[in-house]
């Protein structure tokens, strides 16, 4: 008995260190492949011929208003566009509390309380997220 378990022993260590050592072989061939060389004026382009460069694209993420510009689109697409409607079962009430939580949130963002209107621009989230999928 004791003979079985040692030879178990043994075995379970000889697998171990083969599946460690084939792991550790393909983590450093991967890291050694994949090398990113960021070009800060390499072109990207969305799709619809607007275009800018990596270092704009760096600038406008990095904006103070970034989050208020992706949080009043993100409204319009899930709760003003056709197709967002069709998705969530939204009552009339919440469509309406929705839009006025989305246009007090705007226009303070727009008067320079970014974290005021960023706040009423995440009540309005918060109730798109809420709201059941058709």
């Amino acid at each position: 008995m004791l003979k079985k378990l040692v030879i178990l022993a043994v075995l379970v260590i000889i697998v171990g260190l083969g599946v460690f050592f084939v792991y550790e072989k393909q983590e450093t061939a991967i890291k050694e492949s994949s090398t990113i060389a960021s070009d800060p004026e390499k072109k990207i382009c969305d799709g619809k011929e607007n275009c800018t460069t990596e270092s704009e694209y760096q600038k406008s993420i990095q904006a103070d208003d970034y989050k208020c510009k992706y949080y009043v689109n993100y409204i319009w697409s899930e709760s003003e566009r056709a197709y967002g409607k069709k998705q969530y079962r939204y009552t009339e009430e919440n469509l309406k509390k929705i839009q006025a939580l989305k246009d007090e949130g705007e226009s303070l963002c727009e008067a320079g309380k970014l974290k005021d209107g960023e706040k009423k621009l995440e009540e309005a989230i918060k109730i798109i997220n809420f709201t059941m999928l058709n």
